[in-house]
């Protein structure tokens, strides 16, 4: 998927300071599936029927869950080959090493399909105001990570658009909308 295409697609997908998921997946023909049986956390790959299914441990909270599915849909966007003949699985140890992985493809593409750029922007901005003594910013940065559907951590990943789309403008996929 080109820039442009990704950019259109999240943008589809973006009402005010919220980035829909759901239809993010539904527009990839992305399905959800509880896995009960599973030991590992998330994991995605496709079922016997050719469908890419992110499956999830049920015992997940929400905001490890919809981080997942972030991350999930961002890894297939990148890789679909990978991971239409192997599957991807996730466990605790790479949810601990986010921060660590901020600046990869990976994290920045699930970020931007878990807020909207206007909001990282805002982030990136608030954080920075805390380290300096010039602090005129309004956004509420602490309110707005506790208050995500998605876990702290994750939403603390997010790399203004300045910086991260030199490293994703090489992103290249089949999948154009």
């Amino acid at each position: 998927m080109t820039i442009l295409g990704l950019q259109n697609l999240i943008q589809s997908a973006t009402v005010e300071d919220t980035v829909d998921l759901k239809s993010i997946c539904q527009k990839l023909k992305i399905k959800i599936r509880m896995d009960d049986s599973s030991q590992d956390l998330c994991k995605i790959g496709q079922n016997s029927d050719k469908q890419i299914i992110i499956w999830l441990n049920s015992s997940l909270d929400q905001k490890t869950k919809f981080t997942f599915v972030a991350i999930a849909v961002a890894d297939y966007m990148l890789d679909s080959d990978r991971v239409c003949k192997q599957g991807v699985v996730y466990d605790m140890f790479f949810l601990r090493d986010l921060n660590a992985n901020k600046a990869t493809k990976l994290i920045m593409l699930a970020t931007r399909l878990a807020m909207p750029e206007h909001i990282i922007e805002k982030l990136s901005n608030a954080l920075e105001v805390q380290f300096s003594k010039d602090n005129k910013e309004t956004f509420d940065a602490d309110a707005y990570v506790r208050d995500s559907k998605f876990l702290p951590e994750f939403v603390r990943c997010a790399i203004k658009e300045s910086t991260s789309i030199f490293l994703m403008d090489n992103l290249k996929n089949k999948y154009e909308h």
